[in-house]
């Protein structure tokens, strides 16, 4: 969970106004003063939430794990659900068309959806996670085959 700055009044420690004193550098500290926060902690602070109403939800690394694995998993699942449809349930014809369409639209819907849908609602490490299996898994496999490729002599 991504720490939250706490809003801080800083005021001169002898009361004195702004300017007074030619202390060099070197010899004093830079900043001094009271450090104190512009809010309480409760009820009655803009900066700090109730504990129990506040909601922890999932961390960072298991958004990012969902988007990556059971995600795809899910879509693949679906697309290959519209298939088994398409050539056992349905009779030939429009709506045969219609489930291998599904099929196919199951990704690119699921996909872009999934990667608006984190953004916007904040949770970005899902959109990680499905990014990562987009574009990063087929990249380590690509780079495997030509690993491959050139490891059994075919360049």
């Amino acid at each position: 969970m991504e720490e939250k700055p706490e809003a801080i009044e800083i005021s001169p420690g002898d009361g004195g106004p702004r300017g007074e004193g030619s202390a060099s550098a070197s010899s004093e500290t830079l900043l001094s003063g009271d450090v104190t926060s512009l809010g309480g902690k409760g009820e009655n602070s803009p900066y700090w939430a109730d504990p129990i109403t506040e909601s922890k939800g999932l961390s960072n690394g298991a958004w990012f794990a969902i988007g990556m694995i059971p995600t795809p998993i899910a879509m693949w699942m679906t697309s290959f659900l519209f298939v088994i449809i398409a050539e056992s349930v349905v009779p030939s014809g429009f709506l045969q068309e219609l489930f291998y369409t599904l099929s196919w639209l199951v990704w690119p819907i699921g996909l872009i959806g999934g990667i608006v849908w984190s953004f916007a609602r904040g949770n970005k490490y899902f959109a990680f996670g499905l990014l990562t299996t987009l574009i990063g898994l087929p990249a380590v496999l690509f780079l495997a085959l030509i690993a491959f490729l050139i490891s059994m002599g075919a360049f």
